[in-house]
């Protein structure tokens, strides 16, 4: 009875394979989601479009078909992902959430990657107790090796900031945990958990429950258990486009996505600042774009024209990326860097400076589930080979630094001001 009162289930054994039905009208149902993707990916992808699909893309393709009637629809979710990752780039997916005719499960705890290991930074209701512990194992596979494992299922730009990005993230929903397993878990998956102050692990078992429709990738909250104040930081991650001065010489911008809200357009805010530099005469322009993941590249000009001015007035800008910092926001990146000489601070983004981009929606009919394929290429640095714009000091988050609701980049910032 202990363990009922957390919340926790009763140990279930795993299976090799899935006991879900594997009637023929599913595994024709799935054969034609992967024939509509595929056919998708040779008419409209940037790259793929110019040939015949490649090799290693159709023996992909006949390996789900010949598993998918053993697969849960989860995995096939997840395998579907890992077909869309071949085309190498962040924009081309299958989303393994939010389909209309298949459930995806997930576990009702939130992971996220620090420089020290994976932790859980939040859980639903009945698992609250958890939140700050190390997670050390998931299904039996060490932390330490999920990231490698998980490669193959995860659309990226680079192997940088689009790993640290996504995996956490994705390590929770069962088809993936499946993927890398090979194994079938009908309730519940067991991990190995190190909780403080013991640090001893402990493995249980947790359920998998019906994941709520999700838009993507959530953002990063303030640690909850910590009794500091949120950090400057993670307080109004949800608001477009804010700043606030830090002193009498450093004006601190926070630019969360690239759009444009019903209040105010990117160019108004682009204009707003302006008028703040020229009140407060900054020597220090700090602009955070740790939870940009994008939006509309063609807002941009108003907002570089006013970091160009400034940069070329004398002021010194910093920009500081994350591993949210994607699509749209990497366009803001490079031009920043290259056309205002900003200098750029934190983790690596989870993007290039130039890449295969712009999500092309695409349904698929028998699962609902929603996929997307790549069909433009953007270049914000003409001829640039690098697959991320390096910061320096490269500052990846600490777990002791974000329960503690500490910003060791805007702090590293701050003391070389």
């Amino acid at each position: 009875m202990r363990f009922a009162a957390l919340g926790l289930l009763p140990l279930c054994i795993a299976q090799p394979l899935s006991t879900q039905s594997s009637s023929t009208d599913r595994v024709a149902g799935w054969s034609r989601d992967l024939q509509v993707y595929l056919d998708a990916l040779a008419s409209q992808h940037y790259v793929l479009r110019s040939g015949p699909l490649p090799d290693s893309i159709r023996t992909a393709g006949a390996r789900f078909r010949a598993n998918v009637a053993s697969w849960s629809d989860d995995r096939a979710l997840a395998e579907l992902m890992r077909i869309a990752q071949m085309a190498g780039d962040g924009h081309t997916y299958v989303l393994p959430f939010s389909a209309a005719r298949v459930t995806s499960h997930y576990l009702p705890l939130r992971f996220y990657q620090f420089s020290d290991g994976m932790f859980v930074i939040d859980a639903d209701p009945a698992y609250e107790r958890w939140i700050g512990a190390r997670v050390d194992a998931i299904a039996g596979v060490p932390t330490e090796r999920i990231s490698s494992l998980m490669k193959p299922y995860i659309p990226r730009d680079n192997d940088a900031g689009g790993i640290l990005f996504a995996v956490a993230t994705l390590i929770r929903f069962q088809g993936f945990i499946e993927a890398i397993t090979n194994r079938y878990f009908r309730d519940s998956v067991p991990l190995t958990l190190t909780v403080q102050p013991s640090n001893r692990p402990t493995v249980r078992q947790f359920p998998l429950i019906p994941a709520p429709a999700l838009r993507g990738m959530p953002k990063l909250i303030p640690s909850r258990i910590s009794n500091a104040p949120a950090p400057r930081w993670l307080r109004n991650v949800p608001t477009t486009f804010w700043f606030e001065p830090i002193g009498d010489t450093v004006l601190y911008l926070q630019f969360n996505q690239v759009m444009n809200t019903p209040e105010e357009t990117l160019r108004q805010a682009a204009g707003r600042l302006d008028r703040a530099i020229g009140a407060q005469h900054p020597r220090l322009l700090i602009v955070d774009a740790r939870h940009n993941n994008g939006g509309n590249l063609m807002l941009l000009d108003p907002l570089i024209d006013v970091l160009r001015t400034y940069k070329e007035q004398g002021g010194r800008l910093v920009v500081i990326s994350g591993r949210h910092t994607f699509s749209a926001a990497q366009v803001f990146l490079g031009r920043a860097e290259h056309e205002a000489h900003a200098e750029i601070v934190g983790e690596p983004s989870a993007s290039k400076p130039n890449f295969v981009g712009e999500e092309n929606p695409v349904m698929l009919p028998f699962s609902g589930a929603m996929a997307s394929v790549s069909d433009e290429y953007h270049e914000s640095i003409p001829s640039d080979t690098r697959p991320w714009i390096e910061p320096k000091p490269k500052i990846i988050l600490s777990s002791a630094d974000y329960f503690a609701n500490r910003d060791p980049v805007l702090e590293a910032i701050l003391r070389g001001r």
